[in-house]
């Protein structure tokens, strides 16, 4: 069991977090890129364990290329999610028009599609580019809102003000007790549920499908619900193209209804859209959060052999 938080470190956790904001805020997106990405420079270096995990995703995912070459692309991993970090604060002071005018909203045509099946939609999406633009972005766009599967934070006071920059941008927050009730209650009121597929899950919860071609456990939440419901599933990716500028892409819907019965079985429906967050992965490489030990058990084994 966790200790219990006191209420000097929620408060003090709260004004630095407060004090970050302001300063990204004022400091602005060039200069917050640059720091970002001396910030990334500085955690990969001395962050041993994660820089392992970085590597060695890299090297199994990319075969094809040269040590020089793996090592040139973790730097850009890592710049990138330092700059991220670093905007998201900024952007955590914007009203909505301010962020849409940041943001090129790519593919809007398949969004509709989706909806005009009236079943409300899952967005898919994974952790590439900006994914919190990709959700605050889709709640200004969808009039029925948009629901994300989270987890409370630990500290109450950073929890409430999550909560308020969600609700300004039509968002919402589906907790763990009565998830699949709540969802559909979403869709039943043709709103969206976002739910990524491309993190790792535990082996007795989830199925094993191709990732980068190597085998990785991963819930088949999505491909069931999509089964069950006939709620178009539809990609969304938050891309980031420089300094305080944004893609928010949608592609086309996928219809599980309209699948052939064996396409539908949830191991084969899950590699399938596993494989739609493989090829935006591919499109942006250096985008996707490789610090995530997507490969555990590979890992692992990995290290016995001594490789």
């Amino acid at each position: 069991m966790s200790r219990r938080r006191s209420a000097l470190r929620n408060r003090l956790e709260y004004t630095a977090y407060v004090l970050a904001r302001a300063l990204a805020h004022r400091t602005g997106p060039r200069l917050n890129a640059r720091l970002g990405a001396l910030i990334g420079d500085f955690y990969r270096i001395t962050g041993r364990r994660r820089r392992e995990i970085l590597l060695f995703n890299l090297r199994l995912a990319f075969p094809e290329l040269s040590r020089p070459e793996i090592r040139r692309r973790a730097r850009g991993v890592s710049r990138h999610f330092g700059r991220v970090t670093l905007d998201a604060l900024r952007l955590q002071r914007m009203q909505p028009s301010e962020l849409l005018a940041q943001v090129e909203v790519v593919g809007r045509e398949n969004l509709e599609a989706g909806l005009a099946h009236r079943r409300g939609i899952f967005l898919l999406s994974a952790h590439i580019g900006s994914w919190e633009i990709a959700a605050l972005t889709a709640g200004l766009l969808i009039e029925a809102g948009f629901a994300v599967v989270n987890r409370p934070l630990d500290n109450p006071l950073l929890e409430a003000e999550l909560e308020r920059l969600r609700g300004l941008f039509g968002n919402s927050a589906l907790g763990k007790e009565r998830i699949t009730r709540d969802m559909l209650k979403q869709l039943r009121r043709g709103g969206a549920v976002g739910i990524l597929i491309d993190q790792r899950t535990l082996e007795d919860e989830g199925v094993l499908v191709p990732f980068f071609g190597h085998p990785a456990w991963t819930h088949p939440a999505l491909a069931r619900l999509a089964v069950r419901t006939g709620a178009p599933v539809v990609p969304i990716w938050g891309l980031w193209e420089g300094p305080g500028r944004y893609t928010v892409r949608f592609d086309p819907p996928l219809v599980a209804s309209e699948l052939p019965a064996e396409e539908r079985e949830e191991v084969t429906l899950t590699a399938r859209l596993t494989r739609i967050t493989e090829d935006i992965i591919r499109e942006r490489p250096e985008q996707w959060l490789w610090y995530h030990d997507r490969w555990r058990q590979l890992r692992l084994e990995d290290a016995v052999e001594g490789r």
